[in-house]
């Protein structure tokens, strides 16, 4: 049953968007790459500022924030090594580090540790007594997510098709950075955003985030050839599905010898959030630099299949390996 729950509840409503942009572009060839500027330019600056600005950032979530970044930098190390190992192209590495090193927290994670929390075995009396601190620590990864792939993430995208330098000035083209200096200068002021009548506009393209970037996912479906032969995209789901969640198990038992004393709440959501498919993000970078965008498509798509499967097994794993009360 929680099973299905899952995929009824997060991955199916992202499937229907992606079949809408399949259709819409078979049937109207639309301007994918006008879609791209309002989705780098508008819609996800709107939405990175939103999510930062309403999150809930408590300091003692610090080692949680540290631990992302470290859990990051293992499996882009796991991504480059097996792209040297095969003699990948520059471009095709950073494609496949895009897509393992980043996953879409944003539209399935937050949603999944809402459903897991929110439901049973983890309703007591009515209520749910654990759902606010694994909301809390999975903001702070959300956030964590956001600053990287939005800085981090184009540079490498950038990086096949441009110099070091050129990929570092197209990321200070984009607004996304500056949106970021902007909304944490406003949040650490205690000026309230919320009375400013640009409020609004912020909310309602942060909520159309989620809808715009599946329907372009569906686009370059349309236009990409995939075959789910590549080898090369199996490792890179392999990587993001099983790799991942592995290597926050191995952080949270360090974390105990470290003495950090995360609670079992924590543990849980850092490992189901670890499992999570990769960031769909990463296939519009590669759209906008044309950098290997079938490859990052297919990567994509396997990893949000996949983890139909692999998400629901790390849920229960979670439970079984911490478990709260």
């Amino acid at each position: 049953m929680a099973f299905l729950q899952i995929i009824s509840d997060n991955i199916v409503p992202l499937l229907v968007f992606v079949a809408i942009g399949y259709l819409l572009d078979l049937r109207y060839h639309l301007d994918v790459i006008s879609l791209n500027k309002l989705t780098f330019f508008v819609v996800l600056p709107s939405f990175i500022f939103y999510s930062i600005y309403v999150a809930e950032i408590d300091m003692t979530l610090l080692n949680v924030f540290l631990m992302a970044f470290v859990q990051m930098f293992l499996i882009a190390l796991a991504a480059w090594s097996y792209g040297k190992f095969r003699g990948m192209p520059v471009g095709k590495i950073e494609c496949l580090k895009n897509g393992t090193m980043f996953s879409n927290n944003g539209n399935i994670g937050i949603a999944l540790i809402a459903l897991v929390f929110g439901n049973a075995p983890y309703v007591i009396d009515g209520g749910t007594p654990y759902l606010a601190q694994a909301s809390a620590c999975a903001t702070i990864l959300l956030v964590q997510m956001n600053m990287t792939l939005n800085t981090l993430g184009l540079y490498q995208a950038g990086k096949g098709k441009l110099t070091p330098r050129d990929a570092i000035s197209v990321i200070f083209h984009m607004p996304v950075i500056y949106t970021l200096v902007a909304v944490f200068t406003i949040k650490f002021s205690g000026f309230d955003m919320t009375q400013v009548f640009l409020w609004p506009v912020f909310e309602n393209c942060a909520n159309a985030l989620v809808s715009i970037v599946m329907l372009a996912l569906g686009i370059q479906i349309h236009r990409s050839t995939i075959v789910f032969r590549d080898i090369d995209a199996w490792v890179g789901c392999t990587i993001r599905l099983v790799i991942a969640p592995l290597l926050a198990y191995l952080l949270l038992l360090v974390s105990d010898l470290a003495e950090l004393h995360l609670s079992p709440v924590l543990k849980q959501t850092i490992l189901i959030m670890a499992s999570v498919p990769g960031a769909v993000n990463s296939v519009l970078y590669a759209v906008e630099f044309h950098n290997f965008e079938d490859f990052a498509t297919e990567l994509v798509m396997m990893s949000t299949f996949l983890s139909c499967i692999t998400m629901t097994g790390v849920i229960y794993l979670a439970r079984v390996l911490f478990p709260i009360g």
